[in-house]
């Protein structure tokens, strides 16, 4: 995966929290985007079933894998009603 270029501000941002630091940990071991709230249903499916947004990392982590790929996320087509 492709790691996500970040500015030096939004490392400052995301060091300043447990979670964004375990996301530059991710993106610098594994890479890819943040996971995020995905509306209207909050974060995907298996985040909460696996610990949280900091579990689910260290997991990606540890397997070398993108969160998208540990929790089977499929993105919804662009002309979906949500």
């Amino acid at each position: 995966m492709v790691r996500i270029r970040l500015t030096p501000e939004d490392r400052k941002h995301y060091e300043q929290t447990a979670e964004g630091r375990a996301y530059l940990e991710y993106n610098d071991k594994v890479g890819g985007e943040p996971i995020g709230l995905m509306v209207p249903t909050g974060y995907p499916q298996g985040v909460h079933e696996m610990g949280g947004v900091i579990a689910v990392y260290n997991e990606c982590i540890r397997r070398g894998m993108t969160w998208k790929e540990l929790l089977n996320y499929q993105e919804p087509p662009d002309d979906a009603l949500i």
